[in-house]
């Protein structure tokens, strides 16, 4: 098999690279080793919202605001064609303030989005338990930002794959690569299993993996695992309308009564599962957003990793080696940043690199450093 591009990883990063590059007519091949987003992408509590993971970060605010409005025109486009909802809603995001620091640093936030042209609201304690009348009673008050949201990751990646399959990719799972293959200052496919695959162009989207591929002109701890926990319960009614931060973590609500609540930050490398801290983390901060979760019975838990970068950027852009692409390195705002990447390395594909995101993106920031 030979195709013009290679995909490595069938996440919703490969996956929404392929179904960008197939409909601009590339002859796609997409690599997993397991099934289509078996890691990261389906354990994702699929918020969209830069404006509370990213407001200290100007060009991190702006990326992940026009990939959440990628991710709009995305849910109306696999709606329209395959009748797939993909769970977009813009239901707004809450930071909570639960004591009188947290309050100030909502003030300093709020004045700091403002600056970047976000519209948000600062809520008393009255006006906050009036909208949501589940958070904590003793919360002091919290920012509503009205334009983020929320997609459901499974169904997003679902529709994603099958829209990068209906426009000619071609899919092979259970496809581990060895090796990128490099001649003379180029990429010439992948080692396989069974043999090399030749390709043209290569796009490694491998996630937390990605620099566990040799031959990548990057070391390995350029890209590297965090470990995140979550836990999921039922609430009827919903226990919110909106997303809610506070405490150090999120309660992520469904319509449907499904409750996310998370996440750990762990530096383990590779080493999977729940722990008891872990979990006993995301229990007390979700009980601190909301106490009724108290009553609440586990219905799942899991842990997934997260692609973190040494400057809290993704690597998004051709390397020095010629037709040798990345687009992982997005740590927690993979479902968010897909859209606006698979965009990227279209561009990247046309020449058209010399943007201020592309060229803060790049994987050469690190390949010169020789980091």
């Amino acid at each position: 098999m030979h195709g013009d591009v290679i995909v490595v990883g069938g996440g919703l990063m490969g996956c929404s690279v392929a179904y960008r590059l197939a409909k601009e007519g590339a002859d796609v091949v997409l690599l997993e080793r397991s099934v289509p987003g078996a890691e990261a992408s389906s354990a994702a509590a699929g918020i969209l919202g830069p404006s509370v993971e990213s407001f200290d970060d100007a060009l991190a605010l702006q990326l992940g605001r026009k990939s959440r409005e990628l991710h709009a025109a995305l849910a109306e486009e696999l709606d329209e064609y395959f009748g797939v909802d993909v769970g977009f809603r813009r239901c707004g995001v809450l930071k909570v303030a639960l004591d009188a620091s947290e309050l100030e640093e909502l003030d300093r936030q709020a004045e700091r989005l403002r600056v970047q042209g976000v519209r948000c609201q600062q809520w008393s304690a009255e006006e906050l338990l009036r909208e949501e009348p589940s958070i904590h009673p003793d919360a002091l008050g919290a920012l509503n930002m009205a334009e983020d949201a929320q997609v459901e990751p499974r169904k997003l990646l679902s529709a994603v794959a099958l829209g990068a399959e209906r426009e000619g990719v071609r899919f092979r799972t259970g496809s581990t690569v060895r090796s990128v293959e490099v001649s003379g200052g180029r990429v010439r496919g992948v080692e396989l299993a069974d043999g090399t695959l030749e390709g043209d162009r290569v796009v490694v989207a491998a996630g937390s993996w990605t620099t566990q591929i040799p031959g990548l002109p990057l070391q390995p701890d350029t890209i590297y695992p965090v470990r995140g926990q979550m836990i999921t319960t039922q609430t009827r009614p919903p226990l919110f309308r909106r997303v809610v931060f506070g405490a150090g973590g999120y309660v992520v609500t469904r319509p449907d009564g499904r409750v996310l609540c998370g996440s750990t930050m762990e530096r383990v490398g590779f080493s999977r599962g729940n722990t008891f801290g872990g979990l006993s983390d995301v229990i007390d901060k979700a009980t601190r957003i909301a106490p009724s979760l108290r009553e609440a019975v586990v219905e799942s838990h899991w842990s997934s990793f997260r692609p973190g970068t040494p400057d809290g950027l993704p690597l998004v852009g051709e390397t020095r080696v010629e037709g040798l692409f990345l687009a992982s390195g997005h740590y927690r705002n993979g479902i968010l940043l897909a859209p606006l990447t698979a965009e990227l390395i279209a561009d990247a594909f046309h020449g058209e690199s010399d943007s201020r995101e592309a060229r803060a993106l790049s994987p050469r920031r690190f390949e010169e450093l020789g980091t």
